[in-house]
C-alpha cells in the first residue's frame, strides 16, 4: 500500500465497537503522515495538515465554503456521477471523524472524480455528495472518495 489512506482500509481498522476518535486521519497532500488537524477553537473548519505525497495544501476555492447549509433543490436531490440520488438529511457533517474532510484534493482523487459527487446545478461551482452534508467544491476530498471512471467527472481546476 502506497500509505494514504481509503475508505476499506478505514472501515476494516475501525471494526466492530472501535472508537473512531482514536484513529488519525490522514489527510491529503504532504509532510508528516500524522493526520492531526488544526483547530482555532473558532467553530471553523480545520486546516488540513500535510500526510504523505507532497502538494500544496492551500484550497483554491473559499474555505469553509460559503453558505454551507444550504443546497438548491436540484442538488439537494441531484443525482451522482454514478447514478444515485441524494435523499437529504442522510449525510454525515463533514466534521465527522469517519468522513475525514478536506479543502484540498488527496494527490490524483478529489470530490469531483468521485462516484457520490452531485455536480453543480446552479453555477456556484459548488456541488453536493450523496454522503457528506453542505456544499461540496470538486477540489475537495474525504476518506468516503470511491473513483469514478465515466468521461463526465469534474476536474479539479487548481489556481
Amino acid at each position: 500500500m502506497n500509505g494514504t489512506p481509503n475508505r476499506r482500509r478505514y472501515l476494516k481498522t475501525l471494526g466492530a465497537g472501535a472508537v473512531a476518535s482514536t484513529i488519525p486521519l490522514a489527510g491529503c497532500a504532504g509532510g508528516d503522515g500524522d493526520g492531526a488537524a488544526e483547530d482555532g477553537g473558532d467553530g471553523a473548519e480545520p486546516t488540513p495538515t500535510p500526510t504523505a505525497g507532497g502538494g500544496d495544501l492551500t484550497p483554491n476555492h473559499d474555505a469553509p465554503h460559503p453558505d454551507d447549509g444550504s443546497l438548491p433543490d436540484a442538488e439537494a436531490t441531484g443525482t451522482s456521477l454514478s447514478g444515485g440520488t441524494r435523499e437529504p438529511g442522510n449525510q454525515s457533517e463533514k466534521d465527522n471523524p469517519s468522513v475525514g474532510f478536506q479543502h484540498v484534493p488527496n494527490g490524483g482523487q478529489n470530490c469531483g472524480t468521485c462516484s457520490l459527487y452531485v455536480p453543480d446545478e446552479d453555477g456556484d461551482g459548488y456541488g453536493a455528495c450523496t454522503a457528506v452534508a453542505g456544499k461540496i467544491h470538486p477540489c475537495d476530498w474525504c476518506l468516503l472518495y470511491t473513483e469514478y471512471t465515466g468521461e463526465d467527472g469534474v476536474p479539479c481546476e487548481q489556481a
